[in-house]
């Protein structure tokens, strides 16, 4: 709970900074443009925990996403795939997370980018993200970061880099 808890205001105090501080445009080239590197958050807690968030660009509108290298899919919270009217697509599938399984949708995603750089169109699974306390966001995975061959993350810095 108190985990939940923090991830919760970790999320608000990045729609604070990244929205009010970032000012890059938001369609740009194809994801496979020459090296690019991109502002980023990085939240850490008292007790180690840290959280990389980017601003990514969905339908003309920016939404705090996390930089989750560990996770084979992209996930879009249920509360911005609805924001956004994302199409479903299939069936509902089966999620296992670290200590829970649920029910969850797949949703089409496209028309999105990332610091100007075009995201491919991709199918990513749509289910409540803990601890988002109802606020409209995503997991950017390795299925999207992949595109791009490499990416590097620099926590001094706050600065992702694709390509």
């Amino acid at each position: 709970m108190r985990r939940l808890i923090l991830v919760a205001v970790l999320v608000g105090s990045f729609l604070l900074v990244a929205f009010t501080g970032w000012g890059f445009a938001s369609v740009g080239g194809g994801a496979h443009e020459a090296q690019a590197t991109i502002p980023i958050v990085i939240l850490k807690a008292k007790d180690g925990e840290t959280l990389a968030l980017a601003r990514v660009v969905v339908h003309g509108r920016a939404f705090p996403f996390l930089i989750d290298t560990g996770s084979s899919k992209t996930l879009v919270d249920v509360a911005l795939a609805r924001q956004l009217r994302l199409k479903r697509v299939g069936k509902p599938i089966k999620v296992t997370g670290v200590g829970c399984s649920e029910t969850a949708s797949k949703v089409r995603l496209s028309r999105w980018s990332i610091g100007g750089q075009a995201l491919p169109s991709i199918v990513a699974t749509s289910s409540v993200i803990a601890g988002s306390g109802g606020k409209a966001f995503g997991l950017l995975g390795s299925d999207v970061l992949s595109h791009f061959g490499a990416i590097g993350l620099d926590y001094a810095h706050g600065e992702l880099t694709l390509g």
